[in-house]
């Protein structure tokens, strides 16, 4: 399930999400799907040349209107383009057309002083370009909504859905699935090749505070992925290592076979499959933690770590990629908003590993320095409880960002107001949690 996405001139209980089902092609549906895919990814780098050639010749800009007008010609000298949907053509340009445009606007913002990485949007190869969407599920006909895209539910497990110019395809719902509020639908090939059904819903949400009086910050880490100020934490599963041998073999036996042969396929579809497993059970995980955290607290708060400045210590990078840290703070946000009302904000990060959370002294320690021990409050416990408790009160002091909410426009305040801590500071014993419930 990925993140809601933000649209203008909407409002504020509107969101947008997408649920992923999965999909079981026929063998002449999955070659009709590898060749459309083939050829939209043709028609995405025709157009990607069409613009670069405009503007290197002529220093002209493209439009996407002007490459979709141009697609009625396209069709005369290539029939392959027949054969596929128009919704898919017009939403193949349309990609280009966003690539263009995110490219001016990072120019945009590097120019203003941002540190920004600007791109300018390159050629796909056709094992990049893996998933076609139909951008429209209703269409208003004579005034009419009719509906392009049907499904039918055939059991328990399964249902069945009517993609126009491909066919029936056969999903398994494992959740329930409101027709009404779907806007497109994307059939997607991953890299394992296991194809799926990505559904986009546009649902209202209402937002009612449910307000527990508890707050805490949270410290991330690698050893223990939580750090809650209240003494509780999660271990760091660490599904890669669990996983690192196998990939390894996997990862051996493919260098072993002749690329393009039919056996290094096979492999290749292996060693995807394993990486696939250890990103589901990532993925898992950290929806379980999300919820619990959201569930359990009012008020969150995480520190605003540079994880990409992070991951260039090439002997923490598996691991802080492997933990997952900012897709656990984008997946606590969202569902604070969806089920509970929540505020998340992020604070500094500055000194909240040296600053004392009794007396607020600053107390350098060692990495390897696992207790805080302040020399001026005499206080002792963990350090990252300290640290927890540190980012918790910078929260409380308004030392934040602004976090954007996933609802449309909307973003949330700097920080939760009046309201105080009401948890203990003792020094008791960490609380793992699987075992603590509130």
């Amino acid at each position: 399930m990925s993140v809601p996405r933000k649209k203008n001139k909407e409002p504020d209980n509107i969101i947008e999400i997408t649920h992923r089902y999965r999909a079981y092609l026929t063998a002449l549906q999955e070659y009709k799907a590898e060749s459309w895919l083939y050829t939209l990814c043709n028609l995405y780098n025709s157009a990607i040349k069409e613009r670069r050639n405009a503007y290197r010749t002529e220093k002209k800009t493209i439009t996407y209107s002007q490459q979709q007008n141009g697609l009625l010609l396209l069709k005369d000298s290539d029939p392959t383009l027949k054969k596929v949907h128009s919704q898919l053509l017009q939403n193949c340009l349309q990609r280009v057309d966003r690539a263009y445009q995110k490219f001016f606007e990072d120019l945009k913002r590097k120019k203003n002083g941002k540190h920004v990485k600007v791109g300018y949007p390159r050629l796909k190869k056709l094992s990049k370009y893996r998933s076609f969407t139909y951008p429209q599920v209703w269409m208003k006909q004579k005034g009419e909504l009719k509906q392009v895209i049907k499904f039918r539910q055939d059991n328990n497990k399964f249902g069945t859905t009517v993609l126009p110019g491909f066919g029936e395809v056969r999903i398994r719902v494992h959740r329930p699935l409101d027709w009404k509020q779907a806007k497109t639908v994307i059939l997607k090939r991953e890299k394992s090749g296991k194809w799926y059904l990505c559904i986009t819903l546009k649902k209202a949400v209402e937002l009612q505070l449910q307000d527990n009086g508890k707050s805490t910050g949270i410290d991330l880490g690698l050893k223990k992925i939580v750090n809650t100020s209240d003494t509780n934490y999660q271990e760091h599963p660490k599904f890669i290592y669990r996983s690192e041998a196998r990939i390894k073999r996997a990862q051996k036996r493919l260098s072993r076979k002749q690329k393009g042969s039919a056996n290094y396929e096979k492999q290749r579809i292996r060693l995807a499959r394993l990486h696939e497993k250890v990103a589901n059970q990532r993925r898992d995980f950290l929806h379980k933690l999300a919820l619990w955290l959201v569930v359990n607290y009012s008020f969150i708060a995480f520190e605003r770590l540079n994880i990409r400045g992070m991951v260039k210590n090439h002997h923490l990078a598996k691991a802080i990629l492997d933990a997952g840290w900012a897709t656990l703070i984008t997946l606590t946000t969202y569902k604070s908003v969806m089920l509970r009302g929540n505020e998340v904000v992020r604070v500094d990060p500055r000194y909240t590993s040296q600053e004392c959370s009794a007396c607020h002294a600053l107390v350098p320690k060692a990495l390897a320095e696992r207790i805080h021990k302040c020399p001026y409050c005499g206080i002792e416990l963990d350090r990252d409880t300290n640290a927890a408790r540190v980012i918790e009160q910078k929260a409380f002091l308004r030392e934040t960002t602004p976090f954007r909410s996933p609802r449309a426009g909307a973003v949330r305040s700097h920080a939760c107001g009046d309201r105080a801590s009401t948890h203990p500071y003792g020094n008791g014993q960490a609380r793992s949690l699987k075992q603590e419930s509130h």
